[in-house]
């Protein structure tokens, strides 16, 4: 039998550059086993000092296999959410370091996260589509995780955005050489205003499968999964208010580097 490789190992690997970062985590959905997927984004860690030989404006590569595909029950996809939702709360506070500490050194580790949390941001929306499609009646206590995973997800990009287009980019564009800078970043803001229409696409899958759906409540009869309670985004207003900020954040960052 084949040594189980430790999370610790599997950490370390998928730090060591964006290629094996997504290589290790399709080869941990293949594990097959729930528990040690969320442990493994729990600790997922990559270094402030860990930058890039290349690459980091080219188009994002797609963690979408059957592995990364299959989803579990609504409680076991809750645990692997919250353990990507450390590693992405754990790198937006990385990013703020480097709003403090500017350099053109730092610059590709700023890249290199943002990309890392795109990619796991993508991850979380393709499995929250697919545990929606996977019944067509839910319980309340179902139908309250789905709206967190949609909730966490989406706002947790717009944070890291922000982190990046305003904190960060005015304070390397405040400090550091103009042409270097440019240099570094190229049309990295590219890859930016392709993934706020990517998230905008599936937030609209979302809503259509939210229609077809029905909450069952024990006791009382079928209902139609609410748009909007407990002060969350799934409301219009809400949702006007989150797309324009991420679309002031892409243009602020548009502008520093124009």
């Amino acid at each position: 039998m084949s040594k189980v490789a430790t999370i610790a190992s599997l950490v370390r690997a998928a730090a060591k550059e964006e290629s094996e970062f997504v290589s290790t985590i399709v080869g941990v959905f293949e594990e097959d086993d729930p528990e040690r997927i969320a442990e493994f984004f729990d600790r997922l860690n990559i270094p402030r000092s860990q930058g890039a030989e290349g690459g980091l404006t080219d188009s994002l590569p797609d963690i979408d296999t059957p592995a990364t595909n299959k989803v579990w029950g609504f409680e076991e996809e809750s645990e692997i959410s919250k353990g990507m939702q450390r590693f992405l709360d754990r790198h937006e506070r990385k990013i703020k370091w480097h709003a403090g500490h500017p350099s053109i050194e730092g610059t590709e580790n700023v890249l290199l996260l943002f990309r890392a949390a795109t990619l796991v941001t993508n991850l979380r929306l393709r499995r929250l589509r697919r545990l929606l499609a996977s019944k067509d009646e839910l319980t309340p206590a179902e139908w309250a995780i789905a709206r967190e995973l949609t909730n966490r997800t989406y706002l947790s990009f717009r944070n890291f955005l922000s982190v990046t287009a305003t904190d960060w980019i005015e304070a390397v564009v405040s400090s550091l050489p103009r042409e270097e800078l440019n240099e570094k970043l190229g049309n990295f803001y590219e890859i930016v205003d392709k993934e706020i229409r990517w998230l905008e696409e599936q937030r609209a899958h979302i809503e259509e499968r939210r229609q077809e759906l029905t909450v069952v409540p024990e006791g009382f009869p079928p209902v139609k999964p609410p748009n909007y309670f407990g002060g969350d985004l799934l409301g219009r207003g809400p949702w006007k208010q989150y797309w324009a900020a991420l679309n002031g954040r892409a243009h602020a960052f548009r502008e520093a580097l124009g």
